[in-house]
């Protein structure tokens, strides 16, 4: 799903920031630019931030349970 229409950025995307360290809407922002233009997407990177952290504490709730992810460096 697409989070940012703005750059294009979909859920996975965050989700892989969120993998490797990305804990706030400011790390993606920082990351990969979601949430910079418009900022009407705000809200859908928290909520996916939210979501990952949910999952992260409870696996069962995670939707998709193996998923290979490229090494991403946030905040460096």
């Amino acid at each position: 799903m697409i989070v940012c229409q703005c750059l294009a950025t979909n859920e996975a995307a965050i989700r892989r920031l969120a993998a490797h360290g990305g804990t706030t809407v400011r790390d993606v922002s920082m990351a990969c630019g979601a949430g910079t233009d418009c900022g009407s997407c705000v809200a859908m990177i928290q909520a996916v931030l939210d979501q990952c952290v949910l999952e992260a504490i409870d696996p069962e709730h995670h939707p998709v349970h193996s998923i290979a992810f490229e090494t991403i460096t946030v905040g460096a």
